[in-house]
């Protein structure tokens, strides 16, 4: 329609040019240079927000500084009166275009291009028709079209008509914005408007969010469609807030699940104008210009006073706890340390590595329990702080005590059972922190605790023996034993690291050495290399009593110590070069080439980006680039000869590091706990399992040391 109207306009011009009718005037009286008409009086004045908008003279200004092509990088507000009106609500589109000034005539127009009408929803034959001569305020992203000064299409909407109006869900609403986004001071729908302000939205699948945030207000209104009570089949609902519960500075909450982040159901689950709600979830900046809750990725946290602990979405309280067994994570704090991992797809997606979490049991969920039928002998329910169903946790398909299935009558659990849970955690469709299926299992129950067969690092008691007590005791894969004894037997080149290991009681059989509880198989070369494993070394283990064929064998072994050196379960009684109270420098790291399950401490100072070290190394934060830092011995350091690359897998390590979240950790301090190896064909350290930084630490700590091999 507007190429239609300029080509018109230029095939006008054209016929008056070629009768020499010189003093013609033209059949639209549009503005010169899209706004610019000599003689103008009003100098600009304003500053383009809600409390002091653009007259017409000062938005005229501001838009001609845009690049033709380009809209404002946010909205603004412009005061004015109606000069001349295009085309009113009876477009199909609902939306109305028409010509402001500061003066009401039809010089120094600025063109208000299909714009909504208040409240930012669509004219309709009922609402208040606008009239040359009303005076408006506009809201909306602006733009410069090919030297045309206008509102960009479907981006902007009248704020006030006449002095009356409803604020609309594309801006941020009227009032203070208060809050900071928790529990305890939660978002009011300013706050929350003001603070997805800045995220950009790109396309439905492209889209910044905010993390999990809490939001206070009474509803004003209940969305005409997308609700439960009109048919949906989501279980959600649609409605907007505001502060007073008027529709003066509303908010938009979209496809909102209920109390517990569970669905809506019809006349069990009603909502109302009027109801006060709190809700928690993410929020985004829809099409640039509309604040809103994130589809399927927010709830009613409480309804009039009333809350249920949602499964999803974050919980209530404070994030306690650093995750280890000493410090067990609350379920806030389990929340927390997931709320940044992704989730693809079923097949696809993040992990914490092992940690624990403590709380008690308020709910067994409904399925997928040993108690109601299941077949995997695993258990889901929630728990949180204090057993009640506010700030809950999920955990879910959680196997028993000593890392075995569930037993019905015999392994049952309650609500109100004190619990820690030991295994990997995940955020499940981006919203809902949970447990990993079949990967985390009850560490303790009401205190009781038995030693786990795997998924949690070194559990339950361990029992240290003479290798004669070790023949002598039972078969048992739960019992950990350790034994310390002389490397006898072992075949050059074996992978799998299976010998004898003698004491002065006797000897036994290691079926498969590994470096670390639950560590990779068929390892032991780089195993023995590492730690200098041969015939007449002498070590210490920790691993169950087997039996194969009337063998007795030390099975699920791992590595504490070689001659008094940590292993993968040890301790770090030296202080050596590499160990936890002796970290290596880059400097020296890159010096030894090599080393499995060493300390490194630096500084970070930036990442690489692409395939190629010397030409991807950037010292600087880019926003692309999670999935590895770049270290050195000075924060200052640019020589990338001089800095080490970091691989970051994906988890609380990365999570709390990588730059592209965490820009404020260029320049810091870190010590990091992995293995020294090839990383962009340079000396790097990779599979990194432990980080502390700025008085926070990631993952799970190893108190270990392995002797680095130095480059030939």
């Amino acid at each position: 329609m507007k190429k239609t109207i300029y080509s018109l306009l230029t095939m006008a011009l054209a016929v008056f040019a070629l009768t020499s009718c010189e003093d013609v005037p033209s059949p639209f009286d549009f503005p010169t240079k899209g706004g610019e008409v000599p003689g103008a009086t009003s100098e600009p004045a304003g500053s383009g927000t809600l409390a002091d908008p653009y007259n017409v003279a000062a938005a005229i200004e501001y838009t001609q500084t845009l690049e033709p092509g380009t809209d404002s990088p946010s909205n603004v507000y412009i005061k004015g009166i109606i000069s001349s009106i295009r085309e009113e609500f009876t477009t199909q589109y609902g939306n109305g275009t028409f010509y402001i000034s500061d003066d009401g005539s039809a010089k120094n127009q600025f063109l208000v291009y299909r714009a909504m009408y208040l409240n930012n929803k669509k004219f309709s034959a009922s609402d208040q028709q606008i009239q040359v001569g009303d005076t408006v305020i506009i809201c909306g992203i602006v733009t410069n079209y090919n030297g045309t000064l206008e509102t960009q299409q479907n981006k902007a909407y009248i704020y006030s008509l006449n002095g009356a109006g409803g604020g609309g869900g594309g801006d941020t609403p009227p009032g203070e914005a208060k809050g900071s986004g928790t529990l305890d001071d939660p978002y009011n729908p300013a706050g929350a408007a003001d603070a997805v302000k800045n995220l950009t939205w790109t396309s439905n699948d492209v889209y910044d969010t905010t993390g999990d945030v809490y939001v206070k207000g009474k509803i004003s209104r209940i969305a005409d469609n997308g609700t439960f009570t009109e048919g949906g089949t989501y279980g959600n609902a649609s409605f907007y807030i505001s502060e007073d519960g008027t529709q003066n500075g509303e908010f938009y909450c979209f496809r909102i699940l209920y109390l517990g982040n569970k669905k809506f159901e019809s006349g069990k689950t009603d909502i109302k104008v009027g109801d006060e709600v709190i809700i928690c979830g993410q929020l985004m900046n829809y099409r640039n210009n509309t604040p809103e809750t994130v589809a399927g990725k927010a709830y009613l946290y409480s309804l009039n006073g009333k809350t249920e602990g949602g499964g999803g979405g974050g919980t209530g309280g404070d994030a306690n706890g650093s995750g280890t067994l000493s410090d067990p994570y609350n379920p806030a704090g389990a929340a927390d340390a997931v709320k940044n991992l992704t989730w693809t797809s079923n097949d696809n997606y993040d992990t914490t590595g092992d940690v624990y979490v403590k709380g008690k049991i308020s709910r067994i969920a409904d399925k997928g329990t040993f108690t109601e039928g299941g077949t995997y002998g695993n258990a889901s329910f929630y728990i949180s702080e204090d057993g009640t169903q506010n700030g809950e946790f999920y955990c879910y398909r959680i196997l028993y005590l000593g890392n075995k299935k569930f037993e019905s009558g015999n392994t049952d659990i309650k609500v109100g059972d004190e619990v820690i849970i030991c295994g990997q955690l995940m955020n499940y469709r981006n919203n809902t922190p949970e447990t990993v299926a079949g990967k985390a299992y009850l560490y303790s129950l009401n205190g009781k605790t038995e030693g786990g067969g795997g998924g949690g690092g070194n559990t339950g008691e361990v029992k240290a023996v003479t290798i004669a007590e070790f023949n002598a005791a039972a078969v048992s894969d739960n019992v950990w034993y350790q034994l310390s004894g002389t490397v006898k037997n072992l075949k050059d080149g074996d992978k799998y690291g299976n010998f004898d290991l003698e004491d002065a009681t006797g000897s036994v059989y290691v079926y498969g050495l590994l470096s670390e509880k639950g560590g990779a198989k068929q390892q032991f070369q780089e195993l023995a290399a590492v730690m200098d494993i041969k015939n007449g070394t002498k070590i210490t283990i920790i691993g169950n009593r087997g039996d194969y064929q009337g063998k007795v064998e030390v099975l699920n072994a791992y590595l504490v110590s070689v001659d008094g050196q940590g292993g993968g379960g040890g301790g770090d009684p030296q202080g050596d070069a590499g160990s936890y109270s002796k970290p290596y420098s880059v400097t020296e790291a890159i010096a030894a080439g090599t080393g499995a399950g060493v300390y490194v401490k630096a500084y970070i100072v930036g990442c690489v980006s692409g395939q190629v070290y010397e030409e991807g190394a950037t010292f600087s934060v880019l926003q692309d680039v999670k999935t590895n830092l770049l270290i050195a011995a000075s924060a200052s350091e640019t020589d990338p000869s001089k800095c080490m690359p970091v691989q970051l897998p994906s988890g609380a390590v990365r999570n709390g590091l990588n730059l592209a979240d965490n820009p404020d950790n260029l320049g810091k301090e870190v010590l990091l706990y992995g293995n020294i190896e090839a990383y962009f064909k340079v000396p790097g350290l990779k599979s990194v399992t432990y980080a502390e930084i700025g008085g926070k630490s990631f993952g799970t700590k190893a108190n270990v040391r392995r002797k680095a091999v130095r480059r030939r």
